[in-house]
C-alpha cells in the first residue's frame, strides 16, 4: 500500500482567499531567524535585492540514498517570487526530512513555519502520523509545474504546485522494507498544493508557511 506523503492535506485545507485577505501581522517572533544569532540576521537583512536569503544560514538536510524528494521546475525572475518559491520548497522538504528522522519537533521544519500557523500543525501531525505508525518513506516524490502569484496580504506570496506520490511508497522502520498492500488508484496519488508565504518584516528574503491545502487528484496535476 502506498503511504500517502500528504494524509491529510484535503481534511486540513483552509480557504485561500480568507487567508489572503486576512492574515495578521507577525509576532516578534518573526524577527529573528530560529535558532541563530544576531550576527547571522544582520548579515542576511544586508543582502542584495538580487541575493535575497542566499546570507541565511539555513538547516541542512540530507537524505538517505532510498529516498529521493525532487522539484522540477523554473526559478520565476520576480526576486520576492524566487525567494518565497525556494522556502516553500524547503517547508516541503522539512517535512518529509521530520518523517525521516522520526521527530515531530524537528527542528528544520520549523525553521520554515510561522511558529502556531496551520502550516506549523500541519507538518507536525504529518511527522506524529508517521512516527505513531512506525514508518519511514522510499522512493521519490515528484513535485512539478510550480507558480507564484503575490498574495493580498503585506508581504506574501503564494506557492502552488503540482505533488506526484505514485513512486513513493511507505517504509516500515524496524524492517526497512516497503509497506504492502492493496494498490492505490493513480490519480488520487497526485495532488495540486497550495502554500501561503511570508517574508519577514525585517529579515530579507526569509519567507515562512503560514498554511498549506491541497486537492487530491486535481484536473491540472493528472
Amino acid at each position: 500500500m502506498n503511504r500517502r506523503t500528504l494524509p491529510a492535506l484535503t481534511a486540513l485545507a483552509t480557504a485561500t482567499v480568507l487567508l489572503l485577505s486576512a492574515c495578521g501581522e507577525p509576532s516578534e517572533q518573526d524577527e529573528k531567524i530560529p535558532e541563530m544569532g544576531e550576527s547571522s540576521a544582520k548579515a542576511s537583512a544586508s543582502a542584495s535585492q538580487s541575493e535575497k536569503g542566499k546570507a541565511i544560514d539555513r538547516p541542512e538536510m540530507k537524505f538517505p540514498t532510498d529516498f529521493k524528494i525532487t522539484f522540477d521546475w523554473q526559478e520565476p525572475s520576480d526576486p520576492d517570487a524566487a525567494a518565497a518559491l525556494g522556502d516553500a520548497e524547503n517547508y516541503i522538504k522539512a517535512i518529509h526530512y521530520g518523517i525521516i528522522k522520526q521527530d515531530p519537533e524537528d527542528a528544520a521544519y520549523k525553521f520554515y513555519i510561522e511558529p502556531s500557523s496551520q502550516a506549523h500543525a500541519y507538518a507536525k501531525g504529518q511527522i506524529q502520523q508517521y512516527v505513531d505508525g512506525g514508518w519511514s518513506l522510499m522512493g521519490e516524490l515528484r513535485n512539478t509545474d510550480a507558480k507564484v502569484v503575490e498574495g493580498k496580504a503585506a508581504r506574501t506570496q503564494v506557492v502552488t504546485f503540482c505533488q506526484d506520490e505514485t513512486k513513493a511508497f511507505g517504509k516500515d522502520v524496524k524492517t526497512g522494507k516497503e509497506v504492502s498492500g492493496s494498490a492505490d488508484d493513480p490519480k488520487d496519488l497526485r495532488y495540486s498544493v497550495t502554500v501561503l508565504m511570508r517574508e519577514s518584516e525585517k529579515i530579507d528574503g526569509y519567507w515562512r508557511a503560514v498554511s498549506i491545502e491541497g486537492e487530491q487528484g486535481a484536473a491540472g496535476c493528472v
